[in-house]
Parts: C-alpha cells; structure tokens; sequence
C-alpha cells in the first residue's frame, strides 16, 4: 500500500494530556537538536579534532487553551510539581494531528512530561477581541513520532 503523500492543511489537532479537556489553541514546535562534541585521537598526526554526536536535547513545548470558569486542571498540574507533593506528577502527553476529515494522521508521544512552567493568565487588554489564555511549559524525556 503506497503511503498518503497529502500534506495536512489546514490542521486540527488534540492534545491528550491527562486532563478532561483535549482541545488547545496553540501548542509550541516540538524539536530537538545533538550536541556536537569534539574530540581527537591521541595517534592523529594531524592533531585535528573530530565532530560527533553528543547528547541529544529536546526542547520544552508549550500549550496555550482558553480559560474556562471552574476548570484549574492546569494550574492543579503545575502545582503538583512547584508543591512537590511526592505524587506522580510526570505524565505522557500525546499530540493527534488530525487530516481534513478529522482522522488522526501523525500521532507523537511524548514521554514522562511534567509543567516547569505555568502562566495563569495571558495580558490582559481592554481593546483586544481574544479570549483569555492559559499557558503550560512542558518538559519531556523523549518523543517518538507514528504515521497512523
């Protein structure tokens, strides 16, 4: 079976995270990058350096969702980690990227996250016509990416 080579326009997208609402406005690039690390061998006459790969490093994602009348679950997460209240804070996360009919496409897992980071309200203007947002910082261990 030849692989679905449509590119996914017009994205729609949940995120799983472990709380009641999946629906977000926004979520960061997930991304990662290697340390370079350089080294030399002792018997190059050269005396040149070497690159290689070093540690890989992933970078934080944020999640952004409006703000909704009794719903703290995002600020109750982040509180479970600044409060450590010895719980199991570290969730995994999944990310459904959705094609045009709504079916999930690209599914990416995102393993032992926890929020370094909570903004509880976005600025706040009186000219503005947005609605008003709340923010998670995510760290994560690791994420693998599959093509459903």
């Amino acid at each position: 079976m030849a692989p679905n080579i449509d590119p996914l326009e017009g994205v729609s997208f949940l995120v799983n995270w472990g709380g009641t609402r999946t629906g977000m406005l926004r979520v960061s690039p997930l991304r990662w990058s290697t340390a370079v690390v350089d080294h030399r061998s002792g018997s190059n006459i050269l005396n040149a350096t070497q690159k290689g790969p070093g540690v890989p490093t992933y970078w934080p994602i944020t999640v952004e969702r409006e703000i909704l009348p009794g719903d703290t679950e995002f600020q109750t997460w982040a509180g479970e980690v600044s409060n450590d209240a010895g719980g199991p804070f570290r969730r995994d996360v999944i990310i459904t990227v959705l094609d045009s009919q709504r079916n999930p496409a690209v599914v990416f897992q995102l393993r032992n996250c926890w929020p370094s980071s909570y903004e509880a309200i976005s600025e706040l203007n009186a000219k503005a016509t947005g609605v008003a947002t709340e923010k998670l910082t995510l760290e994560y261990d690791w994420f693998i990416r599959t093509d459903v």
